[in-house]
């Protein structure tokens, strides 16, 4: 009996450092950068959604190099100080660098996000591949990944000795690249990931996009952390933006454009309408409503991106679903289009859902537009005409995630249809905007990119990696946890042998 209850015991320790680090886990804002000599970006975009965490296991910790203890602008000491393994997390996308940056308020800037693996060991923790893609490029200190939905991810640092990949191959997203080390060609620097994405952006071509909110949500979901639960929709109605936790963009990122300075709170995204059988692009809101009632839903109007005659929304209400068409190109005199009246239920499980298959010839190049809905209560009140036309061939659209469709080289001929349904694995995604992000540095790795000021300082500061991570009240709880459990059960083996 004793030795179940050290057994269970044990195992209780051992539960508690799995579960340590989504219990611990915080942030800093986005563009909170540490130092405050320069302005960060505050961007809540998640730029990758559903990426997978670069570092391959918990903790992890994304923070600034130079102002982290050991860096060149730091408090002193060396890299392994335990400060500089503990939450919260700190942006440092926009940190000061000398590169061109158009997506930092100053115009130059750090390209992406450091992050320092669990501990101050030096190539003991995998990076791996946040996409499936192909590796473009490899250079002294560099990995480029081009995913499949045209996004560059780059990854600088890791041991060269150690890189289970090769230029060319074909990787799938979680597999492993290369061991997190401090190579930098000879440059002093910690033992960290340097991790960025590159991306098509609207108005400003190939650029940096900022790293940290697409990181969070990825470790939050590596570490199993409950998601919080969608804004909720007051009796009265309310308004949401393209900004909610519960608004998603689906498909390939590459077709969706991102505008400032528009929209209700200062964004929105427009893709193209197409004619296909299966949508290509898709955006999603998930509600939320604390009273059950006849909601009339509308979606804001731009005109200059507003502008599809027939797009496809479904409402999914009260454990039904209405899918209707509406010409996003008309506004009533508020600015707003009306989707329809529709009766809500308390709680979860709804959402409107916006779809780019139209059957709108792609030469048109009309575009559909995403930002507001808004929720106006009416009961009591009579009914008001819709906007939107109900589509009786529509058949039901996705409701779940989907694999992502191959990258098309032009568009594919098709019958229109007014059909929505289910994308399937080989569906043809809709026809580019216009080029997508490409590999500039024609497989000759991407190392001259970073900034020598990565450097930590002089190299006696660097030779103090080698020293043991020191324990601290700040310390993860996980490996404190399980570093207890380990004695009890050294304890126990020399309780049994005398």
């Amino acid at each position: 009996m004793k030795r179940m209850l050290n057994a269970a015991a044990l195992l209780t320790i051992l539960a508690l450092a799995i579960t340590a680090h989504a219990d611990e886990f915080s942030y800093n804002p986005p563009g909170q950068l540490e130092g405050g000599n320069v302005s960060g970006r505050a961007d809540d975009r998640v730029y990758v959604p559903g990426m997978r965490h670069p570092i391959e296991e918990a903790p992890s910790y994304a923070n600034s190099q130079i102002y982290g203890h050991g860096g060149f602008q730091g408090p002193g000491g060396g890299q392994c100080d335990p400060n500089n393994y503990a939450f919260p997390w700190s942006d440092n996308f926009c940190e000061s660098r000398s590169w061109n940056m158009p997506l930092c308020p100053s115009g130059t800037g750090h390209q992406g996000q450091d992050i320092r693996p669990a501990t101050c060991t030096d190539k003991a923790h995998w990076a791996v591949a946040a996409e499936s893609g192909t590796i473009t490029s490899i250079g002294t200190y560099s990995v480029n990944l081009m995913s499949d939905t045209g996004t560059k991810h780059r990854y600088l640092h890791m041991d060269p000795g150690t890189l289970a990949v090769t230029r060319g191959q074909r990787v799938n997203k979680g597999d492993r690249l290369g061991l997190v080390s401090n190579a930098f060609g000879g440059t002093p620097t910690t033992i960290h990931l340097h991790y960025d994405l590159n991306q098509n952006v609207e108005g400003v071509g190939n650029a940096y996009v900022p790293t940290y909110m697409s990181l969070i949500r990825s470790y939050e979901e590596l570490i199993g952390m409950e998601a919080e639960p969608c804004p909720a929709i007051a009796p009265d109605g309310a308004t949401l933006d393209n900004n909610t936790r519960c608004f998603s963009l689906q498909g390939n990122p590459r077709f969706w454009r991102y505008v400032e300075d528009a929209g209700i709170e200062g964004d929105l995204y427009w893709t193209n309408a197409w004619t296909n059988d299966s949508p290509g692009n898709w955006a999603r809101w998930r509600l939320n409503f604390t009273e059950a009632g006849r909601y009339r839903v509308s979606i804001n109007n731009v005109p200059e991106y507003a502008q599809s005659q027939q797009a496809i929304y479904t409402v999914r209400h009260a454990g039904t679903e209405d899918t209707v068409r509406v010409d996003q190109s008309q506004p009533g005199p508020d600015g707003w289009v009306t989707v329809g009246e529709f009766e809500f239920a308390v709680g979860e499980d709804q959402s409107v859902s916006v779809f780019d298959n139209t059957g709108e010839s792609s030469d048109l190049e009309r575009h559909i537009m995403v930002d507001g809905l808004r929720f106006e209560r009416l009961d009591g009140q009579p009914p008001m005409p819709d906007a939107g036309m109900p589509d009786a061939d529509v058949s039901d659209p996705p409701m779940e995630d989907v694999i992502e469709p191959d990258v098309p080289e032009e568009e594919e001929d098709a019958t229109p249809t007014a059909d929505v349904p289910e994308p399937e694995e080989d569906a043809a995604p809709p026809p580019p905007i216009d080029d997508p992000p490409v590999d500039n540095n024609n497989g000759n790795g991407g190392d001259q990119e970073e900034d020598p000021n990565d450097a930590i300082g002089t190299s006696s500061q660097v030779k103090q990696a080698s020293c043991a991570q020191a324990s601290s009240p700040r310390a993860p709880m996980g490996g404190t946890a399980l570093w207890l459990g380990l004695m009890a059960l050294v304890w126990g083996l020399r309780r049994r042998r005398a």
